[in-house]
C-alpha cells in the first residue's frame, strides 16, 4: 500500500508543480500579486530564528493608498515569531509608496515564511547532491535486479542478508530524509527523485513473493526500520512542499489542475500513514522497534493531518488504535496524536 500511494503522491506533486512553475513564469510578464510580494520583501528585514509563517491582509484604494491598517491574519507563536510578524507589518507599510507606483488596488495578501538559507545557486544547503541522488538510483536498480533474480528465495531477500543490507544502508538514511522538509518548491524534483528510490524498496517488500507468511512479513519489517523512517520523512517533505507552493502563490487554488494535484497529495498521504501503522500492528513486533518509528510518524502526522480529507482522518484514527498494542510508549504517543484537533 505504501509504495502505490507514494507513486500517486509524487505524480500529483509533479502536476501541481508544473502549474506552479508556469504561473511563476507568467508573473514575469506583468504586474501580479507575486510581483507585489517581491516588492514588499525588498523592504523586509526579518529577525533570525522565527519558525511561523506570517500572512498580512491589506486593502488598497484606487490611488494605491491604504484603505485601513493592514491586518495580521496568521502568525507563529512566541516572542521571536511576534517580532517576525511585526517586521512583516513594517515592510508592508514601508513599501506602500512603491506598491502604489505599481498600480496596486483592492485586497492583497502578503506571505512571509521563514526559510533556510540557500547557497548562491539557489539550492538549499541540506538538499541531497546530484551525486547522492545518482548513488541512490544506482542502488535501487541493483536491489531491483537482485530481487528479480531471487524472486522466490525469501532467504536471499531478507534485509539482514549482507548483500541486501549493504544496499539498504545506501538507500535508507532517515536523518538525511528528515532534512528534505527544508527544501523549497523549486526543488520538488529532488524530493521526487529521492523518494522514487525509496519506493523501490517498499515495492519489493510489499510484493507477496518476497514474504508469503505473517512471520516472514514481520521478520522483513524488522530490518526495514530505517527505510520506513526515511519514507515517512520524505512523505512529510511532499506535504510541506505542496503547502509551500500554494502559500507562495494562493492563486494556484483556482487552477483546476494544480488544485487536483494538491488534493491528491492530501488524500493519499493518510493512506501512507495507515500503511506504516500496519507495520506497528504486526504480531510479534518488538516494542523497541515500534518506539523507534514514533519520531518520523509523528512528524508526518502533525504536518499532514490538518490538510487531510475528513474521511481519511476517520480511517487513520482507527489504524492508530490498532497500532497502540505494540508498546506502552507507542500507545501513549499515538493517543496524544488522537486527541481532538482542528484542521
Amino acid at each position: 500500500m505504501i509504495a502505490k500511494r507514494l507513486y500517486m503522491i509524487f505524480a500529483a506533486i509533479a502536476s501541481a508543480a508544473f502549474v506552479f512553475q508556469a504561473a511563476q513564469a507568467e508573473t514575469q510578464k506583468a504586474v501580479s500579486p507575486s510581483e507585489f510580494q517581491r516588492a514588499v520583501e525588498a523592504c523586509f528585514t526579518p529577525p533570525p530564528g522565527a519558525t511561523g509563517a506570517v500572512v498580512i491582509a491589506a486593502t488598497f484604494e484606487a490611488d494605491g493608498s491604504l484603505d485601513k491598517t493592514p491586518v495580521v491574519i496568521e502568525k507563529g507563536n512566541g516572542a521571536i515569531d511576534q517580532a517576525f510578524a511585526n517586521a512583516a507589518m513594517r515592510a508592508v507599510l514601508r513599501c506602500q509608496p512603491q506598491l502604489a507606483a505599481m498600480g496596486i488596488q483592492g485586497e492583497v495578501r502578503f506571505n512571509f515564511a521563514p526559510v533556510p538559507s540557500q547557497a548562491a545557486d539557489g539550492v538549499s544547503p541540506n538538499a541531497p547532491s546530484e551525486k547522492r541522488l545518482q548513488e541512490m538510483q544506482d542502488a535501487a536498480q541493483r536491489l531491483q535486479a537482485f530481487a528479480e533474480r531471487n524472486r522466490h528465495s525469501r532467504e536471499a531477500m531478507k534485509p539482514t542478508n549482507p548483500e541486501v543490507s549493504k544496499t539498504l544502508d545506501i538507500l535508507c538514511r532517515p536523518s538525511e530524509a528528515e532534512k528534505l522538509d527544508e527544501l523549497s518548491p523549486h526543488e520538488y524534483k529532488t524530493v521526487v527523485s529521492y523518494t522514487r528510490s525509496l519506493i523501490v524498496v517498499m515495492n519489493i517488500y510489499e510484493d507477496p513473493a518476497t514474504a508469503r507468511s505473517q512471520k516472514a512479513i514481520t521478520d522483513n519489517m524488522r530490518g526495514l526500520g530505517a527505510c520506513l523512517d526515511a519514507t515517512l520523512w520524505s512523505s512529510r517533505a511532499a506535504v510541506t512542499i505542496t503547502k509551500k507552493m500554494f502559500s507562495e502563490m494562493p492563486e494556484l487554488s483556482s487552477n483546476p489542475k494544480a488544485a487536483a494535484g494538491r488534493d491528491q497529495v492530501y488524500s493519499n498521504i493518510g493512506l501512507v500513514i495507515e500503511g506504516s501503522l500496519e507495520a506497528l500492528a504486526l504480531d510479534g513486533m518488538e516494542a523497541s522497534w515500534c518506539d523507534a518509528r514514533l519520531a518520523p510518524l509523528t512528524g508526518l502526522f502533525e504536518t499532514a493531518y490538518p490538510v487531510m480529507p475528513d474521511k481519511h482522518k476517520v480511517t487513520l484514527r482507527s489504524a492508530m488504535r490498532q497500532a497502540e498494542k505494540c508498546s506502552d510508549q507507542t500507545r501513549l504517543s499515538l493517543k496524544s496524536l488522537l486527541q481532538p484537533r482542528h484542521p
